[in-house]
Order: structure tokens, then sequence, then C-alpha cells
């Protein structure tokens, strides 16, 4: 395991940054989220870099000024508070702007998970790579406390910058799943709540969109925006469970079970099981139900 790191530096008069390069050890390449580079950037002067074909991610915080990111021919014009989010495969370029120069915080990260997270971003956030928090000071905390792990040559250190990465994609996601919902007119709340408390009924999607008023498909958009999954999901989790809950702490018959979460159809609830568990009903009670032992 490797690391170097640069102290504040002047690029001919272009950019002063500072930046650490990391190189994983085998553990956190095989296993974790790690880090490849992080650092803080105040650019001097207009300039644009281009890259593509890195097995990379890259997140960016635009802290001050703005500038472009073009990302495969779809360009964004961005400013202090955005951020963004890059698959380094793609081609990619970012230009700072004449008149406002930017400041930036950012981290090139990779791992196993990176790709199925950025593609998870990717599709909570409507296809754009953009997206606006309602504060970024604790996305940029992440990056300084990344920075600051580079410096340590440890398993130790690689396992806290996983937690660090992890961590904040979780807000990313939460981030952007935030701000799709502010968008709707549509209280989905209400829907979650009436699919909680009544997930037995066999027309509970129905009922709840008859209850706040809007079209079903309306409705649905605004739900899946808000937790990323629709309401049929939603609710076939909901039933599953409350009978994983039944399953391990009554000894009602499974059959009975079944009817009590909505499932009028036991071949249903037992292919439910399967899909989700990858064992019947009767299996999953037998291994986890403790008044069996």
């Amino acid at each position: 395991m490797s690391d170097t790191s640069s102290r504040f530096f002047s690029n001919q008069g272009i950019t002063q940054s500072t930046r650490f390069i990391h190189t994983p050890g085998d553990f956190a390449v095989n296993n974790l989220l790690y880090v490849q580079e992080a650092g803080v950037l105040k650019s001097l002067r207009p300039h644009k870099s281009s890259r593509e074909g890195l097995e990379s991610i890259l997140f960016m915080i635009i802290k001050d000024g703005d500038g472009f990111v073009r990302i495969s021919g779809r360009e964004y014009s961005v400013k202090s508070g955005d951020c963004v989010l890059i698959n380094c495969m793609d081609k990619y370029e970012h230009e700072s702007s004449e008149n406002n120069p930017w400041e930036l915080s950012w981290v090139h990260f990779f791992g196993k998970q990176a790709v199925s997270f950025y593609e998870l971003f990717l599709k909570e956030n409507g296809g754009q790579n953009v997206f606006t928090p309602v504060e970024t000071e604790g996305y940029v905390k992440m990056i300084e406390n990344l920075m600051a792990l580079c410096n340590d040559k440890s398993v130790m250190s690689e396992i806290y910058a996983n937690e660090t990465l992890t961590e904040m994609f979780t807000e990313i996601i939460s981030d952007v799943l935030s701000l799709s919902s502010k968008t709707s007119d549509i209280d989905v709340s209400v829907a979650r709540t009436y699919l909680n408390d009544n997930f037995a009924s066999d027309n509970a999607i129905d009922e709840v969109c008859a209850r706040i008023g809007f079209e079903k498909d309306k409705i649905d958009e605004a739900f899946e925006n808000a937790y990323g999954i629709s309401m049929a999901e939603y609710l076939k989790i909901r039933r599953l469970n409350v009978a994983k809950e039944m399953l391990r702490f009554t000894i009602e018959p499974e059959t009975k079970i079944a009817s009590e979460c909505g499932i009028k159809d036991y071949s249903e609830f037992i292919k439910m099981f399967v899909d989700a568990e990858s064992m019947t009903p009767e299996v999953y009670r037998s291994k986890w139900a403790q008044w069996i032992k």
C-alpha cells in the first residue's frame, strides 16, 4: 500500500489545489469502496479538463463560482451549491467560467459497488448528473475526512474511508429523493401511511388513490420519486414483513397468515417467499421461529 500527497501548489497560474492520491491495498480493492484521489481546488483563470476511460466515480462540489460540466455530449451549467456525480468511463470535461472562476472539493473513488451506486443515483435523479442539495457543508466535511484518511497507511483507515464513502452515497440518494418529492403536489406520505395501516385490503392502492384524489399513475410516479419504489412493490414488502413476523412469533397456520396479510391465494404466498427468501414460508418458520426449537 502506498500513498503520495501534494501540498498547496500552483499549476502554471491556472489553479491552486491541495490533493491527496491514494493507492488502496488488496483488501480494499476486493471488498470496499476506496479513495483514489481527493482534494480541493481554486481556479485562478478559465481552464478545461477532459478525461475518459477511467475506472473511477468522481464526486464534485462547487463551493464557489461557476462553470460548465460536459458528460457524454450533455452540458450542464453549474454554480455554487451544485454537486456533480460522474462515471469516469464516460467522456467528460469540466471548465471554470471566465467571470467567476470556481472553487471545488472533489473525490475520485471506486470499488465493486461503486458503479451500482452511481446507476442508482442516475435512476433516482432522473438521469441527470447534477443535483442541488439544501446544503453542501456535510459533503465538504466528508471529503476533508477522506483527505485526512489518505495520509494514514493502514487497513483501518481504508475501512473508515469505506464508511465515509457509504455515508456520502446515502446522503446523495436521500437528497435526490427529497428533491424529487418536493417537486410534486402530491403528499405521498399519506399513501405510505395508508398502505402501512391497510396492507391486508385487496384494494389498498385504489383506496389510497381515491383518498388522495389524483390519478393512480401520477401518485405512483410521485411515490417512486420519493421512496425509490412503486406502491405495489411497497405493499408487497409490507405484507412480506408482516408475514415474517407472524411466522416467527405466532402459531397461526400459514394459510391463515397469508390471508391476514392480504394474500388470498396460498400458492402466490409461497411464490412471494421463494422469490424474496429462496425458501418456502414453512422452511422460513422452521429456521426463524424460536417456539419451534
